[in-house]
């Protein structure tokens, strides 16, 4: 196995993508409806088609018992655009049923590959609280995007 290192000859840690899901899967509180309920998918590293499909997994797994679902990207350094149709398409299986699929994302490259990769209908934002606060309706989504 190779030794990574960065270019002043410290070790570097893995790339790899680390995958977090919270509150974990179980019954949601009793009297919140699943369209309310929220969920919190974290993920940190290198997002390649392997990671993405595991969030995907994880994402349908969360959407069991919460229909909003915050996929957290804050952390990510990079992502394989092959797999973003298939976020895409999670989203819209969500919003099919009455529920969400929203993003946190802080890093510009990563934004501009959701985007570019057929992502421009996902809701990004800068941080999970705002993206797990109230539920704004579409049509003033659509305004705000203006």
């Amino acid at each position: 196995m190779a030794d990574k290192s960065s270019r002043n000859g410290m070790r570097s840690e893995p790339s790899t993508a680390v995958l977090a899901l919270k509150p974990a899967p179980g019954p949601r509180p009793l009297g919140v409806r699943w369209e309310d309920n929220v969920a919190t998918v974290s993920v940190r590293g290198d997002l390649d088609r392997e990671a993405l499909w595991a969030i995907d997994y994880t994402i349908g797994r969360a959407a069991a018992d919460a229909g909003r679902i915050v996929l957290d990207l804050r952390e990510v350094s990079h992502l394989d655009y092959s797999g973003v149709p298939e976020i895409v398409a999670r989203r819209k299986e969500l919003r099919s049923r009455g529920g969400d699929l929203l993003i946190a994302v802080r890093n510009p490259y990563v934004s501009n590959i959701l985007k570019a990769s057929g992502g421009g209908d996902l809701l990004l934002f800068r941080s999970v609280e705002e993206a797990a606060g109230p539920v704004v309706p579409a049509a003033k989504v659509r305004m705000l995007r203006k």
